[in-house]
């Protein structure tokens, strides 16, 4: 007979993520038990520990690179970018995320007094030469693949802070109203930054429309604008409607 651990094992490896209590439930033993289980199989490098739960091995960093990103649908992302610069305003605390359409948003932020808050090292180099804008890296771990900190340091950072508005992207939406993000790195700090901020644009080329991945970051329904190049489907558009989202296209 199969072993817990090998069980578990096993169930990671199938779905992706694993949830603490829900592992608890389902082999009905204690949470701590499970973390115990965990730990083991973490230390082996059999899977990836994360925030109550755990991912698999071998699927915990399959996000593309910034390079590879930054290539994709560029255009479509500078005119999605261009639209959020009328948002923007003296006095601001804007907080970007790594993505690469936050960085084609950064590259049209005027040099105006204001305060950008980013873990992207291409966003504080897209800064650099405006004076006006007051430039606050998060720190952390850095990631040379997304050329980004990431980790508890730079989580720490956003839940001491208030930012007026937070931009960032995705890699997919769907009819459901469901934000998906490829690894648990970028949905970790993603969801802090949502957390810290007062309104949430997020910023998603059509490419990304009816697409899951492997992490479910959230929900629309926690936006203000969501900010696009086409319009969405139909079911979206309602779904968009009834959450009272704005739609900018």
């Amino acid at each position: 007979m199969p072993t817990r651990t090998s069980q578990i094992l096993q169930l990671v490896n199938s779905v992706g993520k694993v949830n603490v209590n829900e592992l608890a439930q389902q082999f009905g033993v204690s949470v701590e038990t499970i973390r115990r289980d965990l730990r083991a199989l973490n230390q082996k490098g059999l899977l990836h520990r994360v925030h109550g739960g755990a991912m698999s091995s071998q699927s915990k960093d399959i996000g593309r690179s910034f390079q590879a990103r930054q290539r994709l649908n560029s255009e479509a992302k500078k005119y999605i970018a261009q639209q959020v610069v009328d948002y923007v305003f003296e006095g601001a605390v804007i907080g970007l995320d790594a993505s690469s359409s936050s960085w084609h948003f950064a590259q049209l932020i005027p040099d105006i007094p204001c305060t950008v808050v980013t873990n992207s090292m291409h966003n504080i180099n897209a800064l650099v030469n405006k004076p006006n804008v007051t430039t606050i890296a998060t720190g952390g771990v850095y990631s040379a693949k997304y050329a980004a900190f990431y980790g508890p340091l730079s989580e720490q950072l956003l839940l001491r802070l208030h930012i007026d508005l937070c931009v960032f992207s995705c890699t997919g939406v769907d009819s459901s109203g469901a934000i998906w993000e490829s690894n648990e790195l970028n949905a970790s700090i993603k969801r802090k930054l949502i957390d810290a901020s007062a309104q949430k644009f997020l910023l998603l080329d059509s490419s990304k429309f009816e697409r899951k991945n492997l992490i479910k970051l959230g929900e629309l329904s926690q936006l203000d604008i969501l900010f696009t190049d086409q319009a969405p489907n139909e079911s979206l558009q309602n779904y968009c409607k009834e959450q009272e989202i704005h739609l900018a296209f």
